[in-house]
């Protein structure tokens, strides 16, 4: 659902071990199936290998100057969300990286699936939308995708920079 897309943006949707403990303190026997199996399902892997590859770097628009903070693979699966911190060098803050795949948010000639590439500057490695210094997000078509990118200008360190995370078509199965 649209809601449920929006609240895991805003970091407000629970995740399958928090859903699974409150259904296991539920004396129903129906409720504590549904949270067995929810359990297994988190314990996993993917059954989907499919994955992107992205990068994320900053850069000064004053002196050319850029510097790679790394790169991680994303989870291609609906509704899945890959979150990545990287430590912003000379400084006590983070970049948190976030890739979220859905089936329904972007109503494109392509389809409605989509990857929303997201950038938040933060003093701690937590995803949270709100409490964020700074963010940014772009959202794409899935079908056909092959490269995106979004690009957030943040001042720390006492300089403007750009934060850059472009995202790459990996592994598709």
């Amino acid at each position: 659902m649209m809601l449920n897309a929006y609240a895991i943006l805003l970091g407000e949707a629970k995740g399958k071990e928090e859903m699974s403990k409150e259904l296991m303190n539920s004396r129903n026997s129906h409720t504590f199936v549904i949270a067995c199996l929810l359990a297994l399902s988190s314990s996993v892997p993917a059954q989907s290998s499919n994955s992107d590859r992205c990068e994320v770097g900053v850069a000064s628009p004053n002196t050319q100057k850029s510097v790679m903070l790394g790169s991680f693979t994303t989870v291609i699966a609906e509704e899945e969300l890959t979150t990545k911190a990287f430590h912003l060098p000379e400084s006590n803050l983070f970049i948190v990286a976030s890739v979220f795949y859905t089936d329904e948010s972007l109503a494109s000639e392509k389809g409605a699936d989509s990857i929303s590439l997201e950038l938040a500057l933060s003093s701690s490695r937590k995803r949270n939308v709100l409490r964020s210094r700074g963010w940014a997000e772009a959202e794409i078509p899935l079908n056909g995708f092959d490269v995106g990118r979004v690009t957030m200008m943040i001042n720390a360190r006492g300089r403007r920079e750009l934060v850059i995370m472009e995202c790459r078509k990996n592994v598709r199965r």
